[in-house]
Order: structure tokens, then sequence, then C-alpha cells
């Protein structure tokens, strides 16, 4: 009996640990997401509208850039819109999506959520683990597959999904999380 004593003492942690009550949750109100990596201490998610990107969105040649504020959708997908102060874009009501194998592009982008006919993209599935933002696949697997690419402009990466084994020189591995760094890490321009 000792024994079955000590091995209920044993597994009654783990077993806390993996209850779906105990486990820390996502965000659940609006959020940003920022990007980590080396040399990518935290820069912040935004899109012109279509594409991607990781930086400062001010730092874009683009007067549509601006900051994406998300937040959680039908069957897990993510729908951003713009969170400016100084100017106000054209786009809004986005859904974030990454490309599948079937896709010839790495780009992670965002889509029209009314007319959301995105061949080749998955547009649902995200899920936090913590405040860490995964993929789950249609086997059911959480994937991070993540990375960034310098852009042409100074302080701006494209954010990538390699789902294909893509490996273009210069991939920064990047987690994506609903947590702000410390400092402002957008300003970084380590490419």
């Amino acid at each position: 009996m000792p024994a079955l004593k000590s091995l209920l003492l044993i597994g009654l942690p783990m077993a806390l640990a993996a209850s779906p009550a105990v486990m820390r949750r996502g965000p659940t109100s609006n959020f940003s997401l920022y990007a980590y990596g080396d040399g990518i201490g935290g820069a912040q998610v935004f899109t012109t509208g279509d594409g991607a990107f990781v930086g400062s969105a001010s730092s874009s040649n683009s007067t549509e850039a601006a900051p994406v504020l998300f937040d959680v959708g039908t069957d897990n997908a993510l729908l951003g819109s713009p969170n400016a102060t100084e100017t106000t874009p054209s786009w809004s009501n986005l859904t974030f999506n990454v490309p599948d194998t079937t896709s010839s592009g790495h780009q992670v982008s965002f889509s029209n959520s009314t007319t959301n006919s995105t061949t080749g993209r998955s547009a649902s599935g995200f899920v936090f683990y913590g405040q860490y933002l995964f993929h789950q696949n249609t086997g059911g697997n959480l994937q991070s597959m993540w990375y960034a690419l310098p852009s042409d402009q100074d302080g701006v990466w494209t954010l990538n999904w390699n789902s294909t084994g893509d490996d273009t020189d210069g991939q920064v591995i990047v987690t994506l999380r609903a947590v702000a760094p410390s400092t402002d890490a957008s300003s970084d321009t380590t490419s």
C-alpha cells in the first residue's frame, strides 16, 4: 500500500500540471504579437493590409502600415485591426494566415475576412501555449515555424512560415508572443 500511496502522490502533480484548468491560457482580450529571436528582441507584428512584417511600422515605406491588434475568432482564427494613433489605414477586420505545404510562398499574410478564399493558406487553428503562438496542423500537432527575413527597409523584417523546408539565407528563427518587450526592441535594426 505505501508504494501505491507514493505513486499517487507523484502522479497527482503531473496530472494537475496537464489539467486544462491549471494550464496557463493565452490572451483573453485584444492583444498584439511580438517576434523574439536573434537580433529581434520583441518587434511588433504589423501589416500594410496584405503581408505580415515585424519591426517598426513607422519605418515602412507604406502609408497603410500599422501595428495589428488581434482578437480570436471562430475556429481559432486571428482577426486583425489597425492599432494606429497617428494615421488610419484603409484596411480592417483582416484574417491572419500562414502558407500550407501546397503554397509556393512563405510570407505570413492577412486576407479580407469577409472573402477569405485563401488557397494554399491556413487561416484557422492558431493556439496559444501560455503567451506563445502556435499553429495546429490538420494532424493536431502544434507547430512554431516562424522566421523573419530582413527587408529592404531598416528595422523591418518579413514574417514567414517554414512549412516546406525553406533555406533562404538570412533567416532568423523567431517565436511569436502576446507579451510586449520590457524595452522598445522594435527599433533594433540588427539584421
